[in-house]
């Protein structure tokens, strides 16, 4: 294999999910040129897999597929699979294909609970896909290599004694966002003596909620919110000692930097294959019959009680978060 094309073109968790497949290719194929083509948007996420040699921009797409056809490509691995790829591949016309099966109907049986089936890990079903095509790589966890030096706003440098809580309160659909009014009841629940620092990250999109939970809470929070690029985002988490997420894009970056990270599901489920792959993430879900009731969350709760977060506690946090920063610091609390 001389040229190799790897197709994903969002979302942002979902792209974090293919490093290690990615990895195992370029393991496979050591000499191989890997180009990997997705949205520019998240191209500096893929930038930090440092096994990629050449980025296309999905934007592009007018001059793109032209361009790709001509590269020739020895092998084209879908880790997408919808209407879109189908297309690129068909007109590419890469020596061979391989394609991701995500299972869409296994998910919808889980949503709709018409089977206990429940599926490991995304990034298995990566590596399958990567199997049909007689590469036996072992399943490995994503990772991200941030680049150095990166430059961070003042207000998140390091405060020696200080331990970094970074807080992700939004999330796609509002389902799948943990209450802000139980966030600041966990943040005003910490003692003081722990030393905590809260940052709160999030879009522009979502400066809504860090406004509302720093006017709910009593606590002095850093809202940070919007004024991140990703290559900021991903050196920032990394120098967080904890982070709490909800299932998010972030919460797969935190989980991929091997980060101590609390993930908190509600109308999702880890059963879907979305969980955060890391050794110390701690999963909080209320594991309610009605979970997961969408594949990507939802707008309102079809049964309007919204009880996967609700039973979920502020004191659930705190219990979990005392147990990481002493495992982390060796400290007494």
């Amino acid at each position: 294999m001389k040229k190799i094309l790897i197709i994903r073109l969002s979302s942002l968790g979902d792209i974090v999910l293919t490093q290690s497949a990615v990895k195992a290719v370029r393991d496979e194929f050591p000499d191989a040129k890997i180009h990997y083509l997705t949205k520019r948007v998240f191209s500096s996420i893929v930038e930090m897999f440092e096994c990629v040699d050449e980025i296309h921009y999905w934007e592009e797409k007018y001059t793109l597929l032209t361009n790709l056809r001509k590269l020739k490509f020895d092998l084209a691995i879908d880790l997408h699979s919808k209407l879109n790829t189908f297309l690129i591949k068909s007109f590419i016309k890469a020596k061979q294909t391989a394609t991701y099966n995500k299972e869409h109907l296994l998910r919808r049986q889980i949503v709709k609970k018409k089977t206990d089936i429940t599926i490991s890990s995304t990034v298995g079903l990566y590596f399958t896909a990567l199997g049909r095509i007689g590469i036996k790589a072992l399943f490995a966890e994503p990772r991200l290599f941030p680049k150095k030096n990166i430059k961070l706003p003042n207000i998140l440098e390091n405060e020696g004694h200080k331990k970094n809580i970074g807080i992700f309160p939004g999330a796609l659909h509002s389902t799948k966002q943990f209450p802000v009014e139980k966030l600041a009841e966990f943040i005003d629940s910490i003692p003081t003596e722990w030393n905590c620092k809260f940052i709160i990250f999030g879009s522009k999109a979502e400066r809504g909620l860090a406004e509302k939970l720093n006017y709910l809470t009593e606590t002095i929070i850093v809202d940070i919110c919007g004024e991140l690029d990703l290559q900021q985002l991903v050196t920032a988490i990394d120098n967080m000692n904890v982070v709490i997420s909800n299932d998010s894009g972030p919460m797969h970056i935190a989980a991929a930097l091997q980060k101590p990270q609390i993930a908190i599901f509600g109308a999702t489920h880890p059963k879907l294959g979305f969980a955060p792959l890391n050794k110390k993430a701690v999963i909080l879900s209320a594991d309610l019959k009605c979970q997961p009731c969408s594949l990507h969350g939802s707008k309102v709760c079809p049964l309007d009680h919204f009880n996967c977060m609700k039973q979920v506690s502020a004191v659930d946090i705190l219990k979990t978060l005392k147990i990481m920063l002493k495992n982390s610091t060796h400290i007494e609390y």
